[in-house]
């Protein structure tokens, strides 16, 4: 019973995740994680990948046994998916589909969604947001990660993340003058 809970809870409503994201792991709600960086210029998004459960698992996360696809610019599926421990999949583990089969629905409608709220949390510049996508094809955030976005995962998909700003984005983070306006 609810009332014999000690501590905080949170209660919703069942989030039923589109049909397409569905074919990856039905049991687990399967989020995007977009990484994104706000300076003066605006809102910059360096990279998103797909979370996603294998297994019947009823949590998308890698560190409890999922795994992450990087998403190309068009919102389909990179080609090859990875573990928390940088093992490599050619196709979905348990469901045998190939991930680059799968495209987001709505994909860009939930970079927009990134790139309307980042400018509403002006004091944290890199943020890892995410995202899922409901049976009608909205956008909706789930969580922000201020502190830990796992980057890791991001750069086992992609590669080096910010590609022309790594030196500027180190130079601010090792110089106490410059600030994150200037990328």
């Amino acid at each position: 019973m609810i009332s014999d809970i000690k501590g905080d809870i949170i209660i919703q409503k069942p989030l039923k995740q589109h049909s397409e994201l569905n074919k990856l792991n039905s049991t687990s709600v399967n989020t995007i994680r977009i990484l994104s960086l706000l300076s003066r210029s605006g809102v910059k998004i360096y990279y998103s990948i797909i979370r996603m459960g294998i297994n019947g698992a009823k949590v998308d996360n890698a560190s409890s046994g999922g795994i992450t696809c990087g998403i190309q610019e068009d919102g389909r599926l990179k080609e090859v998916g990875y573990s928390s421990n940088g093992r490599k999949y050619e196709k979905h583990p348990s469901l045998g589909i190939k991930f680059d089969s799968i495209v987001i629905p709505n994909y860009k409608c939930a970079v927009e969604l990134v790139k309307k709220l980042h400018p509403r949390l002006p004091h944290f510049k890199l943020i890892s947001w995410d995202i899922a996508i409901r049976e009608d094809a909205v956008p909706v955030l789930i969580e922000t990660n201020i502190h830990y976005g796992e980057l890791d995962f991001h750069q086992l998909n992609k590669g080096p993340l910010f590609g022309e700003d790594t030196q500027k984005i180190l130079e601010m983070v090792f110089r106490e003058t410059k600030t994150f306006s200037e990328v």
